[in-house]
C-alpha cells in the first residue's frame, strides 16, 4: 500500500498551479490540468487549498515568498536592492506572468503581500529622515520598485526599440535608483 506525503502533494499541486495559471491566468486555468500535472487527485486540490481563487492566491503567495527569501530588502541601499531585484525578475520571468495575470483577474493584495510591503515601508521609515518635499517612505518604494521592473514588464513595441543588452539594463536600473536616493536626500 503507498503512503501518502501531504506536503509532497501540495509541493506537487503548488508547482503545477505555478505553471498552469503563469501560461493561462486565473479564469483560463483549468484544475483537471493540474491535478494531471500534478499527479494527484483533483478533490485533494480542494482539501488543500479550497477553491481555484485561493489556489490562485497560495500561488501569489508563494512567488511573493519566494522573491522576499531571494532578494533581501536593504533600506540603507536601494540601489543594490533595486539591482537584485532585477536579476531575479530577469532569472524567474514566470513571477512577472503571474504578477500580470494577478493584476489582470484580481487585482487584490494578499495578507502576506500587504505584510511584506508594511516591513519594507516600516524599514525605511528607520533609516531615513523625510525633509519638506521628499517622498514618503510607501512612495520612494514604489518608485524604486518601478524602477527595478521597468525592464522586464516594458511593452514589447518599446522594448524593440530599446537596449537588449540586460547588463546595461541593470545599470540604468541601479543609476535610476541612485538619482532618485540623491534627490530625496
Amino acid at each position: 500500500m503507498a503512503v501518502r506525503d501531504a506536503e509532497a502533494t501540495k509541493a506537487r499541486i503548488l508547482a503545477a498551479s505555478v505553471a498552469e495559471f503563469a501560461h493561462h491566468g486565473l479564469a483560463g486555468a483549468r484544475i483537471d490540468r493540474i491535478a494531471s500535472a500534478a499527479n494527484a487527485n483533483k478533490r485533494m486540490i480542494y482539501v488543500y487549498f479550497g477553491n481555484k481563487d485561493k489556489l490562485f492566491d497560495a500561488v501569489i503567495d508563494a512567488a511573493i515568498g519566494e522573491m522576499f527569501e531571494a532578494v533581501p530588502f536593504t533600506p540603507r541601499d536601494l540601489p543594490e536592492y533595486g539591482a537584485k531585484l532585477f536579476d531575479f525578475l530577469v532569472a524567474h520571468p514566470v513571477e512577472i506572468r503571474i504578477d500580470a495575470w494577478r493584476r489582470l483577474e484580481r487585482p487584490v493584495h494578499t495578507a502576506l503581500e500587504e505584510e511584506i510591503f508594511v516591513q519594507k515601508v516600516a524599514a525605511l521609515d528607520a533609516v531615513r529622515s523625510t525633509t519638506q518635499g521628499a517622498l514618503s517612505s510607501a512612495d520612494l518604494l514604489v518608485a524604486v520598485l518601478a524602477a527595478a521592473w521597468s525592464w522586464v514588464t516594458v511593452p514589447t513595441s518599446l522594448a524593440v526599440l530599446a537596449t537588449e543588452d540586460v547588463a546595461l539594463q541593470r545599470q540604468q536600473v541601479v543609476s535610476s535608483i541612485e538619482a532618485l536616493c540623491r534627490s530625496q536626500g
